[in-house]
């Protein structure tokens, strides 16, 4: 089950203070490439990794690796990195699982790969209507729908240690499935997920038989059975990259801040199918349509809109 998260105050380590100051000068010269800063750019630490997700709030991402497999994730204004940077502020206030737990979040409501189980997430479609109250009931449902994706996909990397591929592959390299099939268990679809033959293509005979018990998570409001528009951005820069599969420790931009899935506008196919979109797709059908409802990594559901081409793209790369 979920471990209650308390607050800690934790001192911040020399190497993660030199990075902001790096971080804050640059800002300070306006330069442009501080929206996204990795270690290889500040040489000052080889362990942070983050940028700006939020520029009209001024609001910066960061994830500092304090061993290989714990992580301190950081939210701050540029007001709290002018202060680190200036040595008036040497400790942040984060949160905790629990005492031993090598982690530490930027949310009590975070989630840690080491402690925490998905399961216990549910009901999130009513809670939607205090935390998106003008949202329609189609939108509140998409929403939900994708916070049940986004939550079985980190429940698959709590199992494998690792993410769903985007599709598998048999001996000479043919497509099989999609990552939408193997994620059936985390969705409470075991039944489902029994009655796929994982050695036959997708499209096979005995396969077409699963098509129409399309999982109600997979659902859309105007698209027939067995069709889907949640998709994943498949790339090498995402966490769907065509020829193998991704880990937590390798998103440096942070979990909050690299989306998982989206429900498209435009693209739609059969959900068993290994089909999903490219970024240039995306960007386009974001374009074309001025929002898209997205999963991100940590699990959290937005409705992404006035934002531009350039930042939308960004959202999407580990």
């Amino acid at each position: 089950m979920r471990q209650p998260k308390h607050g800690v105050s934790v001192e911040l380590p020399a190497a993660f203070t030199d990075f902001m100051r790096d971080v804050h000068q640059r800002v300070a010269d306006g330069d442009k490439a501080a929206t996204t800063i990795e270690s290889s750019d500040l040489l000052q630490c080889d362990r942070v990794y983050g940028g700006l997700y939020d520029s009209a709030k001024r609001r910066y991402g960061f994830r500092y690796f304090h061993t290989d497999e714990h992580t301190w994730d950081f939210d701050l204004h540029l007001d709290d990195i002018s202060a680190i940077a200036t040595g008036s502020t040497t400790h942040l206030n984060l949160w905790q699982c629990k005492k031993g737990c090598g982690c530490l979040h930027a949310s009590e409501n975070s989630y840690c790969t080491h402690c925490d189980s998905i399961r216990h997430f549910d009901d999130y479609e009513s809670r939607l209507r205090i935390h998106e109250p003008h949202a329609n009931d189609n939108t509140r449902k998409v929403m939900a729908n994708l916070r049940k994706v986004g939550l079985a996909i980190l429940d698959y990397h709590h199992e494998h240690d690792h993410f769903p591929p985007h599709t598998t592959h048999d001996d000479s390299g043919n497509q099989l499935h999609s990552w939408r099939s193997l994620i059936l268990p985390h969705l409470g679809e075991d039944t489902i997920f029994d009655m796929i033959a994982f050695d036959q293509p997708w499209d096979s005979e005995c396969n077409r038989k699963v098509w129409n018990h399309r999982p109600s998570a997979y659902s859309s409001d105007d698209r027939d059975v067995p069709l889907t528009q949640i998709v994943a951005v498949v790339g090498s820069e995402t966490i769907w990259p065509n020829s193998q599969h991704r880990a937590w420790s390798e998103i440096k931009t942070g979990t909050s801040h690299t989306i998982a899935a989206v429900r498209s506008n435009r693209l739609t196919t059969n959900w068993m199918q290994p089909l999903d979109s490219d970024i240039g797709a995306m960007v386009n059908d974001f374009q074309e349509n001025d929002q898209m409802v997205a999963v991100f990594v940590d699990g959290h559901v937005d409705t992404i809109r006035n934002v531009s081409k350039e930042r939308f793209r960004e959202l999407f790369f580990i």
